[in-house]
């Protein structure tokens, strides 16, 4: 009965209380080894504002010094331009010194309130043609990107997983034209630091906008999904991801 009840309520308050970041790219650096991306938002049950700018060395897919910079205002006139103002202050630094500031082409974004289409599994070309027939992005690079679950042992301070299990994360891209599939990134283990996660989805895609880039690094931001106060938060995930031939 309790189960069934927390149920209910997380159903009837996660569209107007829980807790979905907004995504923003900054950019990359010139030689295309660095991306930075904030996600901002307002905590459920606090109400607080709070704003997290990461900044990651994309070949070796983890985050550089000085990154991550998280800002929570929890003062009582909590505002969430002055969290992000906040934030972005302190990664100016690290920011300013990667030259991280690049235009950037969004390939893809589906925010949380884009619900028409398959969340899990998109479809996004690399460059724009300049024709209204979809098959013609085919000859400059379409590809399927896919984010599955991975069923793994629950972390030791995950509680109540009979009301939602945790789970890991698997990111494929397949070459539309050749059929090939690769494996981006794939859990053997559920890092902490996402919070119990039970979903996943995929919230945007981003490349440089120069063509000059070496090896034209691409991000995906994959949504992460575990439970809050008021229902379930969304987070996300800077994955690299390799556009294959």
């Amino acid at each position: 009965m309790l189960r069934a009840l927390f149920l209910l309520l997380v159903s009837a308050t996660a569209t107007h209380a829980a807790d979905g970041a907004q995504s923003r790219a900054i950019g990359f650096s010139p030689d295309g080894k660095y991306f930075a991306f904030e996600q901002y938002g307002t905590q459920d049950g606090s109400g607080f504002a709070y704003s997290d700018i990461f900044i990651i060395d994309i070949a070796a897919n983890e985050w550089v010094k000085g990154s991550p910079v998280h800002v929570l205002d929890d003062s009582e006139e909590s505002n969430i331009d002055a969290a992000r103002a906040k934030a972005m202050a302190g990664a100016k630094p690290a920011i300013d010194a990667l030259k991280v500031t690049g235009s950037f082409d969004t390939l893809l974004h589906r925010p949380f309130t884009d619900f028409t289409h398959d969340r899990r599994k998109v479809r996004f070309a690399r460059w724009y043609s300049s024709t209204a027939d979809t098959g013609a992005y085919d000859y400059l690079g379409s590809f399927e990107l896919e984010v599955k679950d991975v069923t793994l042992p629950a972390p030791p301070d995950c509680l109540e997983t009979d009301i939602a299990t945790p789970a890991g994360m698997e990111v494929t891209v397949k070459n539309l034209k050749t059929g090939i599939t690769k494996s981006m990134a794939k859990d053997s283990a559920i890092p902490k630091s996402r919070n119990c996660p039970h979903g996943y989805d995929i919230e945007a895609v981003f490349a440089p906008s120069a063509f000059n880039v070496p090896n034209d690094p691409v991000v995906a931001l994959i949504g992460t999904y575990s439970r809050g106060f008021e229902g379930a938060n969304r987070r996300f995930i800077a994955v690299p991801i390799e556009l294959i031939e």
